[in-house]
């Protein structure tokens, strides 16, 4: 099957599952699901004899936000737009709106998914130095953090010409980005698949309408021949 047609499919599935559960997020059997899987993650890292011998581990799970934060996934959405846009320009633009479509359609959901974000009770370090100030949003649906590092694995794993020592630090970046979401009480368990879904839909059809010459796919030191 032509590879195209399967990441069409992708990010069709994507997508589609991302407004399936936008639709049901508000049903209880999700909320419990958010709810034991918050308790089980905050319990397992707190109770872990290993993870606690590290005393600043929740610094470090807060730490994991900066990299999936807009401002330095929007320093590398746009390091990737300048090195393609000289051989590869429309399809260079791609990549930014994608990723603003992203941003948007997370701010949209916000706004009309109604899922309350996690109690007070339940966030980890409210005052940390990522960000200095925690404000606790009313809703929380999907993460843009998970959305956000996701959406740059893909590309990047895609770009960099798929190395399996790279695809092992990608998802482990994406796990840690993920797994720090919940654990420090920022989002649900169900935020950050949403967001997952969401970006891999839009990455899934960046990735769809790559260039090729001949069998060489675009990347970041690609040699550019007059």
């Amino acid at each position: 099957m032509n590879k195209k047609y399967i990441l069409l499919f992708l990010s069709f599935v994507s997508l589609f599952l991302f407004v399936v559960l936008s639709k049901y997020e508000d049903r209880s059997v999700i909320r419990n699901l958010d709810f034991a899987v918050t308790v089980k993650v905050q319990e397992k890292i707190d109770k872990s004899a290993h993870l606690r011998l590290t005393s600043f581990v929740d610094t470090m799970m807060t730490g994991a936000t900066f990299f999936a934060s807009p401002e330095f996934t929007s320093i590398v959405v746009l390091f990737l737009t300048i090195i393609l846009f000289k051989k590869y320009r429309w399809y260079a633009m791609s990549i930014p709106i994608a990723f603003l479509c992203i941003v948007g359609i997370e701010l949209y959901a916000k706004s009309i998914v109604h899922h309350p974000s996690p109690p007070f009770s339940m966030i980890k370090l409210p005052t940390s130095i990522f960000p200095a100030n925690y404000i606790n949003e009313q809703f929380s649906y999907p993460s843009g953090h998970a959305a956000r590092a996701i959406f740059l694995a893909i590309l990047s794993f895609f770009f960099l010409r798929k190395k399996l020592l790279l695809g092992i630090l990608l998802v482990s970046y994406v796990l840690f980005v993920s797994v720090s979401r919940i654990y420090l009480g920022h989002h649900w368990f169900s935020d950050v698949i949403g967001g997952a879904l969401l970006a891999s839909g839009f990455a899934f059809a960046v990735l769809m309408f790559a260039p090729v010459d001949g069998q060489d796919k675009p990347h970041y030191n690609r040699k550019v021949h007059e």
